[in-house]
């Protein structure tokens, strides 16, 4: 029947007839395109509804951004995104996004949601698997997206902050390598202790129960329990006494001394009062309670762990230990450092040794701990004599956000998602296989999900953002004070708690201006009796018992070297100001601006506790300072709570000249 030319031609004719009427007829009836009817429905009876018919735009709405390589239409169906008065909008998916610091149109939703941005069904931009699709991102991880593009904290991110801060404090990056789109990696901020004279430090008893279980001796514990059988902790301690070697003359001479076990724990305890060691120390109190900082180990039950005279040692000089320690020389006399030993060498824990009985170690056994201590890759955070730090030890992770989910090996019950991958590889490691060497930590949920959206944070596309979107952490500064007095700063570890020109710690004030903000005076005496600048802090500055010649020089160095243009020293007095002139700055504290609510310079009537006491501000700060801090207070201090009140000259000259006549605690030298 096809002899005749002209049936193919009218048989093929219906066929594209067909096929012209299903594609109109298949965009008829399209997902994308139901949601759009929906939508003009819903908003047919609003007050506004001839506002929002004006901006509904119909059809497939596409954002391009090329230079981040993203397609998004997502706004095809969520049509009412930017609509402020669609805030009440309950019906998916036509509500008012939520407020945001960005533009809808500048950024698309992908960067942030992830999902296809290119699809336009919900199953296919949602919960696409399908490589290279990623599905949408759970909103409990939001902040993930944040970290492509932010890599320094965010105050609106608090998830994703301690997430960051965990992979540095846990060791996390000690095994996994992080690259950063910077081009810096992520460094550790533990302190693993060296290993290398660990048998003069402790016994193979607390070693092995140590090993078995870190969080039974130290619930604050970083090391996470690798699990070990008996026989593996008694093999790795049976190594690590084997391996120890003594520490060099002097230490070792130090370390031999005489502990007087008879030292006055009273005493003792007061001590270690005065010299706030719980600023960075924390101990449990008779409620079970622990109570102190987390800078520094736990000490509750540090007499268990530590021999007296290796105490009495790392007391006197802990850099002769630990080089990398962050804890600063105090400079004790003797008998303080016997009262000191004493208190601490009876903070005991006999349970946790109680049930430990190991036979003298054999070779073998030896021999084998020295394999278990390379397998798990100890070196790794410790310095251990004769065995090298393993490179890439570990599965490097900067792109994990991105991993495709046919790389990864799923637990039976397990949901296929990337989030549910990482988070349970956290909480259970083992229990993705036989020979696994990754610990058990013990993280509670939200440890688990802070450090999960790190993770997710770390994607392909954060080394795609173009440079504009891209807010860099700050270089990492290798200032280092110079000179004797330098090495005086180093011995005392200062920048361990204060951040000078970049670098340091951020506990206590940045000191990178201290030579322009405080008077020369007050420095020296609060280098000999540090008192507190804030009474309803915790921490407090440590006596470090420093001669008349270190204080001296500590003063001058820092009152030389660590300057800023923004303030000229000399061009206020520090006294002298007409009375008239005090009177008005007086009257401009508490009637102006109502300084009082935050500062305190009557101890007898004002009540803020928020800022600094001011009472004898007059003796601390230079007035150049002061003027200067009213005039601009973030110029000076980035960040601050301090608020900007674009303060007149006038003012701010008779308020600095009111807080230069607070000389004395207690005291108000212009009359109420």
């Amino acid at each position: 029947m096809f002899h005749d030319p002209i049936r193919p031609f009218g048989v093929a004719s219906i066929f594209l007839l067909m096929a012209l009427a299903i594609a109109p007829a298949k965009d008829h009836f399209s997902e994308w395109r139901h949601y759009q009817n929906e939508y003009l429905r819903l908003i047919r009876y609003r007050p506004e509804n001839v506002t929002l018919q004006r901006h509904f735009r119909p059809g497939i709405q596409q954002i391009w951004l090329p230079e981040a390589g993203v397609v998004d239409r997502c706004q095809t169906c969520h049509q009412g995104l930017a609509e402020a008065s669609l805030g009440d909008m309950k019906a998916e998916p036509f509500g008012k996004h939520p407020p945001i610091p960005h533009s809808l149109t500048e950024f698309g939703c992908v960067v942030c949601h992830r999902g296809q941005g290119v699809a336009t069904t919900v199953a296919e931009a949602h919960d696409s698997t399908l490589a290279p699709a990623e599905p949408l991102l759970p909103a409990r991880y939001m902040e993930a997206s944040c970290g492509q593009c932010h890599h320094v904290a965010l105050p609106g991110t608090p998830k994703l902050n301690q997430g960051r801060v965990m992979l540095a404090r846990y060791g996390c990056v000690r095994c996994h390598t992080v690259k950063l789109p910077d081009g810096s990696t992520m460094t550790p901020t533990d302190e693993p202790p060296p290993l290398t004279h660990i048998a003069e430090k402790t016994t193979r008893e607390w070693i092995y129960a140590w090993l078995k279980d870190p969080q039974s001796y130290s619930t604050t514990s970083t090391m996470p329990n690798f699990l070990l059988s008996d026989a593996d902790a008694r093999d790795i301690s049976a190594f690590l006494i084997a391996n120890s070697v003594p520490l060099p003359e002097p230490a070792s001479a130090t370390a031999a001394a005489k502990v007087d076990a008879s030292a006055d724990a009273t005493a003792g305890q007061s001590l270690y009062g005065q010299s706030f060691c719980a600023s960075c120390h924390a101990t449990q109190n008779a409620a079970g309670n622990l109570t102190g900082g987390d800078l520094g180990p736990e000490l509750t039950a540090i007499g268990t762990k530590a021999k007296p005279e290796w105490l009495r040692a790392w007391l006197r000089d802990p850099h002769s230990y630990h080089s990398g320690t962050s804890m600063p020389r105090y400079r004790w006399t003797e008998q303080q450092l016997a009262l000191l030993t004493g208190f601490l060498a009876g903070k005991t824990n006999p349970d946790f040794v109680a049930n430990v009985h190991l036979d003298a170690a054999t070779p073998e056994q030896i021999a084998h701990g020295k394999q278990l201590v390379n397998e798990y890759g100890c070196a790794v955070c410790h310095d251990i004599r004769g065995v090298r730090k393993p490179d890439n030890f570990a599965p490097e992770l900067s792109r994990i956000g991105s991993k495709p989910l046919e790389q990864l090996v799923f637990t039976a019950g397990m949901s296929h998602t990337l989030p549910d991958y990482l988070g349970a590889k956290i909480q259970h490691p083992r229990a993705f296989g036989p020979g696994l060497r990754m610990p058990q930590y013990t993280f509670t949920s939200a440890q688990v999900d802070g450090l999960t959206t790190a993770l997710l944070s770390l994607t392909d596309r954060s080394f795609m953002m173009p440079p504009q979107w891209q807010i860099a952490s700050a270089k990492a500064s290798k200032y280092q004070p110079a000179g004797h007095a330098g090495k005086l700063m180093a011995d005392l570890n200062c920048q361990a708690c204060h951040r000078i020109n970049g670098r340091g710690g951020d506990m206590a004030p940045d000191l990178s201006a201290e030579g322009s903000s405080v008077q020369r005076q007050w420095l020296n005496q609060f280098l000999e009796n540090p008192n507190t600048l804030r009474p309803a802090l915790i921490r407090r500055m440590p006596k470090f018992n420093l001669s008349d010649g270190e204080r001296a020089e500590l003063t001058d160095y820092m009152m030389a070297v660590y300057q800023i243009p923004e303030v000229e020293g000399d061009s206020m007095p520090l006294s002298g100001y007409p009375p008239a002139l005090v009177e008005q700055g007086r009257q401009i504290f508490y009637s102006k601006y109502g300084c009082q609510g935050c500062h305190m310079v009557d101890p007898a009537q004002d009540k803020g506790y928020i800022g600094p006491p001011l009472t004898t501000v007059g003796s601390r700060l230079t007035s150049a300072w002061i003027y200067a801090w009213l005039k601009n207070p973030q110029a000076l201090r980035p960040g601050t709570i301090e608020p900007n009140r674009e303060m007149s000259d006038d003012d701010a000259r008779a308020l600095t000249a009111f807080l230069m006549a607070q000389k004395s605690s207690g005291k108000l030298e212009a009359k109420r």
